[in-house]
């Protein structure tokens, strides 16, 4: 699917992703296309920034729309007293009738006044999405570098923290929740080659909706047991039923 479909996929799923009522798998999908594209952020702030109109029970609307049952106790008032005033002159129950008449078109008048209403904002709200977004922010990319640490060049983060790949990942799903990952902090995808850096990157959809950078094919992480920049001390361990390794780059031979 071309850039132009995706968006318009995406988009048509802002309502439901707004409200939270939409399913996980559907969710990772609009937050790993969020994080790529400015112009659906936008859009998805702008639904934010409208009244929530579609989300408000139209029960007075409703009432309105349907005013037979007060009519009707209009007319049986009106009948109870015409009988009870039988002999009353033929003015007054005709000025009674013609306030009976007033009072109902009143009502049909406002009921129409209120559904034009919603129709109005139904209207505007379908304009905004089919209209050009606003321009938005950038996308924040977090930026891969390389460094050499004990002779062998790895990755690291632009502060320069070596970067780990866990056995048991695979290309798409990352094995590190919980307390593996207060451990083994995520990089924050998507990523952004540096200097150096040539092998192929992307980002994975964890379980909570976020984006976890990788490098070909593994997804990435920081340790909490390096302590500053320049330092791989989960190289080889063994932690959370894995075992963790630096990412080793490889340097292309000069000539």
């Amino acid at each position: 699917m071309d850039d132009a479909g995706t968006c318009a996929g995406v988009r048509s799923q802002l309502g439901v992703y707004l409200t939270g009522a939409i399913a996980p798998a559907d969710r990772a999908a609009v937050v790993r296309h969020l994080a790529a594209c400015a112009d659906c952020r936008a859009e998805l702030a702008g639904l934010a920034a409208l009244p929530a109109l579609l989300r408000r029970p139209p029960v007075r609307v409703a009432a309105q729309a349907f005013p037979e049952d007060g009519a009707a106790a209009d007319d049986a008032a009106a009948d109870g007293a015409g009988a009870a005033g039988a002999g009353e002159a033929p003015s007054r129950r005709l000025a009674r009738r013609k306030m009976r008449r007033r009072r109902r078109r009143r009502r049909w008048l406002l009921a129409v006044a209120a559904l034009a209403l919603a129709a109005a904002a139904a209207t505007g709200w379908a304009l905004h999405l089919a209209g050009p977004p606003a321009p938005g922010p950038e996308a924040t990319a977090t930026v891969l570098h390389t460094r050499t640490i004990d002779g062998v060049t790895v990755l690291t983060n632009a502060e320069g923290y070596t970067l780990y790949w866990f056995g048991p990942d695979t290309a798409r799903w990352s094995a590190c929740q919980g307390t593996c990952a207060r451990n083994w902090p995520p990089v924050t995808g998507p990523a952004a080659w540096g200097t150096g850096v040539t092998g192929a990157i992307g980002a994975i959809a964890r379980p909570d909706g976020s984006l976890q950078a990788t490098y070909d094919g593994h997804p990435l992480y920081t340790t909490t047991a390096d302590t500053g920049p320049g330092q791989a001390k989960g190289n080889g361990v063994w932690s959370h039923g894995g075992e963790w390794h630096e990412v080793t780059v490889t340097v292309p031979d000069e000539d």
